[in-house]
């Protein structure tokens, strides 16, 4: 997939939110990139090319749901906690560890949770449109995330389970790969299995996706969603007019 200038304004489709968060990050832009999709929005926040943290106006994105959501406090206490967060205008969080709700430790995992979930969520959007805007980031938002941006990318792709998304990707049976050749510097940013280093093998001297996928103990449908997430993050190239050639 060919993008514009990532610092243009733009739409949303199938691949873009993919190659266009791993776009930031291997330009290292700062900054803040702006997704509406109909009444939601969500902004995440760039440091160097890594998310660091991320907002949402979608009230099921609030931290107290999410705390909810994993039994860490009671139908009572996020609707006593948010009346009082609400009176007061103190964040949720502060709100719950002063009430003794939860522990402050609790409250670290919960923030950073919650923006790992709101980027990961990102993922499944196939439509929408984007505004990124480069310059230091606001002083008030605090860095939570230390996952890294080419990590969240691989997880954000794993998730998706759209074939059609995933076979506009990859392409057909005779689409060639190759590895990149900064794929030792690349990897080194990525937490990959083992057997995801078995697959990028299988294409250390070029192959199609159909041989790929023949010689590969898992199945097809996680064979093409691999390819396509190291495509995006660099690692594999993808020469679509190439011939069939061997499995070393």
């Amino acid at each position: 997939m060919v993008m514009k200038s990532l610092k243009e304004p733009g739409s949303v489709g199938p691949l873009t939110l993919p190659t266009l968060i791993q776009g930031l990050c291997g330009e290292r832009e700062t900054g803040t990139l702006v997704l509406k999709d109909d009444a939601i929005e969500r902004t995440l926040y760039f440091d160097t090319g890594r998310v660091v943290f991320a907002t949402s106006n979608d009230p099921d994105d609030r931290l107290g749901q999410l705390l909810f959501r994993h039994g860490m406090i009671s139908l009572t206490t996020l609707k006593e906690a948010a009346a009082v967060s609400s009176f007061h205008g103190k964040r949720m969080g502060t709100v719950l560890v002063g009430m003794m709700a939860i522990r402050p430790q609790d409250l670290i995992w919960g923030v950073t949770e919650q923006v790992k979930q709101m980027v990961l969520s990102l993922f499944q959007w196939t439509r929408g449109c984007y505004t990124f805007e480069a310059g230091p980031l606001p002083s008030e938002e605090v860095i939570t995330l230390k996952m890294p941006t080419p990590d969240l990318v691989m997880a954000g792709i794993k998730s998706i389970d759209a074939w059609s998304r995933i076979e506009a990707a990859v392409g057909d049976l005779e689409t060639r790969y190759q590895p990149s050749s900064r794929l030792q510097e690349l990897s080194k940013e990525l937490t990959l299995s083992l057997d995801e280093w078995t697959l990028l093998s299988r294409c250390e001297s070029g192959a199609t996706l159909g041989q790929i996928c023949e010689v590969s103990p898992a199945n097809d449908f996680e064979v093409c969603r691999l390819i396509w997430a190291f495509m995006v993050t660099g690692l594999l190239l993808k020469q679509e007019a190439a011939q069939a050639g061997t499995i070393s």
